[in-house]
């Protein structure tokens, strides 16, 4: 006997829209729609009608939720936007008008530093004269401590370059001058050529040597027989000797030279004085000149030629540079 086995066919009971659970993204999209009972359409139909209906209802959504969202999540808006710039330009407005404010301050400041300073070119340019007298004062006074701390020196003109051995030399040559038995080696304290670039070529003048003399009575004696004659020579050396002097007292005395000659022609002893001046003694009355506006009334008291000197008002506007007490004091004859 065959044994047979009986199948109990259980019945699933079929899914149904409603049966099936709701998940998060198709609760955001919209609700499910419902499979379509129509047999004789086809899968692909039923598809494309799906989602195109999900697809409507996700922009709706979407459309909600954007026009939702300034109020929901309190996102900035135009009013917000604009209410920054206008902010933003109020500062940066403030900002420019500190700057301008500043720069205005600037230009004030500039414009009265330029009045200053042409009030200043103005009352240098046209200095008064007790200004003038003054300055030309203060200089006779430092030319003349500096000729002070040069009142022990001699200087020597005309020694070649090639004697090296200055200080020997001069003591042989003021030996020689003063017709005395050799001078110690401490007569001389020192002896150098003049601080000034050695001549390139051998027919330039050679630099003068400037000799220190402690003992001044020793250095009046030398100086004193130089005045015999212009110039000596010594050891196949032709050379002359004078006084040391400051570069402003010998540019002086080189302006004054053409009233210099003419005294000598009317032969009118003279002397130089310390601070700078220019002497003359006659009848017990002593006849200087130490500024410029002394040449006319030295001219009137000894009777000599006119000349017509640049002076006045020329040198007065030059006479800030104080280049030497008679800067500028030309001659030139009528």
């Amino acid at each position: 006997m065959v044994r047979t086995t009986s199948r109990r066919s259980t019945r699933r009971t079929p899914h149904t829209l409603e049966d099936q659970q709701t998940s998060p993204i198709t609760a955001y999209f919209g609700a499910p729609q419902g499979r379509s009972s129509n047999k004789d359409t086809t899968k692909m139909a039923a598809a494309s009608q799906m989602t195109e209906t999900s697809g409507q209802t996700a922009i709706a959504r979407l459309e909600r939720l954007i026009a939702e969202l300034p109020t929901r999540a309190e996102l900035p808006t135009r009013t917000d936007f604009k209410d920054m710039l206008d902010q933003m330009q109020a500062a940066v407005g403030r900002e420019i008008a500190e700057v301008r404010a500043d720069l205005s301050a600037v230009d004030t400041w500039v414009a009265r530093l330029e009045e200053a300073a042409a009030s200043h070119l103005i009352c240098t340019t046209t200095p008064d004269l007790l200004t003038n007298q003054r300055l030309s004062d203060m200089q006779r006074r430092l030319d003349d401590l500096e000729n002070r701390s040069r009142r022990h020196n001699i200087r020597v003109r005309g020694v070649h370059e090639g004697v090296t051995e200055v200080k020997e030399f001069l003591l042989g040559a003021f030996t020689h001058i003063l017709g005395c038995p050799n001078l110690p080696y401490s007569a001389i304290d020192r002896a150098h050529r003049a601080l000034r670039p050695r001549a390139v070529t051998d027919s330039a003048p050679p630099r003068d040597i400037i000799c220190h003399i402690p003992d001044f009575a020793l250095k009046e004696a030398i100086l004193l027989k130089a005045r015999i004659r212009r110039k000596w020579r010594f050891a196949n050396e032709s050379f002359e000797l004078f006084q040391d002097l400051s570069p402003h007292t010998l540019t002086a005395r080189r302006e004054l030279r053409p009233i210099t000659q003419l005294s000598r022609e009317a032969d009118i002893p003279y002397r130089w004085g310390f601070p700078f001046s220019l002497q003359v003694r006659r009848n017990n009355k002593l006849i200087a000149i130490r500024t410029p506006l002394d040449v006319a009334p030295f001219l009137a008291e000894l009777n000599l030629p006119r000349q017509r000197f640049l002076i006045g008002n020329t040198y007065l506007a030059r006479h800030h540079q104080l280049i030497s007490p008679l800067d500028h004091l030309g001659c030139e004859n009528h």
